[in-house]
């Protein structure tokens, strides 16, 4: 489904009416999202990263940072790098789905980001994850500085959304960085990637500047992928 309106703006309803396929979800979104929801909507796989290959790549890649969705008026000390984006795009290249659409016209899908820029290279913390995940949608390196925040909100609303959420946290967040999803304040090992259920009302924000940053992956949604996830899930 093409998205042109704020999820606010849309009269789901009428869509339904108009185009009853729209929204409808597959059996194999209900099997996918069924599998995730049993899961849970935090949860850590077994991948170890590298903490001191982090820091090498950190130091590598310290030209392309730029703000992420910077707006007029409010300060939010957040900057991101694009790992994986649409063709022609580069590492310093908008990341945020409300800057595209301001470019497109339309919410474009997180599948559409399936092209690699130079920042995957450079990023070899996350080669293995990569790897075995690909291809990926739309994935970033995003960090919060002192003061930066993302306030609550829902990143996908539908059943039938075309890709879910892993989230790899680079260094040790636990002094600087809280996370709460669904009224809960989550635990983050360092150096690990985690499914985050970003369906359901989910907040953040940092205390201070550290070398600490989160990788955003959006995978994409069908049952083999669902069952490469269950393969590396720590228990």
């Amino acid at each position: 489904m093409v998205v042109k309106k704020k999820h606010s703006e849309i009269d789901f309803l009428s869509l339904y009416d108009d185009n009853p396929t729209a929204l409808t979800p597959s059996q194999e979104d209900l099997a996918c999202e069924l599998q995730l929801q049993a899961l849970g909507d935090w949860f850590p796989l077994r991948f170890k990263l590298d903490q001191d290959v982090w820091l090498n790549n950190l130091e590598q890649m310290s030209e392309w940072w730029i703000p992420f969705q910077p707006k007029e008026g409010i300060t939010n000390d957040r900057e991101c790098v694009l790992i994986y984006g649409m063709e022609g795009d580069s590492p310093n290249s908008i990341a945020g789905l409300s800057e595209h659409y301001e470019r497109l016209g339309r919410y474009p899908f997180e599948s559409e980001f399936n092209v690699p820029t130079q920042a995957r290279t450079k990023l070899s913390v996350m080669h293995q994850v990569f790897d075995y995940f690909d291809p990926l949608g739309r994935t970033f390196l995003i960090r919060l500085n002192a003061g930066g925040f993302y306030p609550t909100h829902r990143d996908q609303y539908y059943l039938n959304r075309d890709t879910f959420r892993l989230i790899a946290f680079l260094g040790d967040p636990n002094e600087m960085l809280e996370w709460e999803v669904d009224g809960r304040k989550r635990q983050i090992f360092p150096n690990t990637v985690y499914y985050v259920d970003t369906r359901k009302e989910h907040r953040l924000c940092a205390w201070q500047h550290s070398e600490t940053a989160m990788v955003v992956m959006n995978v994409k949604k069908d049952w083999r992928t669902i069952m490469k996830l269950l393969t590396k899930v720590r228990s």
